[in-house]
C-alpha cells in the first residue's frame, strides 16, 4: 500500500531553504565563525587552521569587514599518493557587516591555534546608560 502525505507549503519552502543555505555554506570558500556581543564589544572567532597570519588579511570598508586570506597546501612526504582528500586548499574570503555603534578604530585581531578572535568595542555612545532623574 502507497501512502501520500501532503505537506503545507510553507513547511516545504521551509525545509529547501534551510537545506540550500547548508549547501552554499558548505560549498564557498568560507571558514567558520561565531559571534558575540557583551555589554562592551562584539567578538568574532573564525576557524583558520593552518594559516599563518602572514596570510590572511582584515579589511574595513563602507561598514564592511571582510576576513581573507590564502590556505597554503602542505607537502605530500615523497613516495607517497593521496587516498583521500577533504582539505580545502585555497584562498577563502568572509565579510560581515558591522553594526553602527562599532568604534572601526579599535578594531584588534588575534590568532592562537587556529583560531582568528577580532575584538570590535562598542563606541561611547552605543554603550548603556543609566540617566539620573532630578
Amino acid at each position: 500500500m502507497l501512502v501520500r502525505f501532503e505537506y503545507p507549503k510553507a513547511s516545504t519552502k521551509l525545509f529547501n531553504e534551510l537545506f540550500e543555505a547548508e549547501r552554499n555554506l558548505r560549498s564557498c570558500h568560507c571558514p567558520a565563525l561565531d559571534v558575540t556581543e557583551s555589554e562592551n564589544e562584539f567578538k568574532i572567532y573564525v576557524e583558520l587552521p593552518g594559516v599563518k597570519k602572514e596570510d590572511i588579511k582584515l579589511s574595513v570598508e563602507d561598514g564592511i569587514l571582510t576576513i581573507s586570506g590564502d590556505r597554503k597546501p602542505f607537502t605530500i612526504p615523497e613516495n607517497s599518493k593521496i587516498l583521500l582528500n577533504e582539505m580545502r586548499i585555497q584562498n577563502f574570503s568572509r565579510s560581515l557587516r558591522l553594526p553602527r555603534e562599532v568604534d572601526l578604530g579599535s578594531i584588534a585581531a588575534e590568532l592562537s591555534n587556529g583560531m582568528l578572535q577580532v575584538t570590535l568595542k562598542k563606541s561611547e555612545a552605543a554603550k548603556p546608560k543609566t540617566i539620573e532623574i532630578k
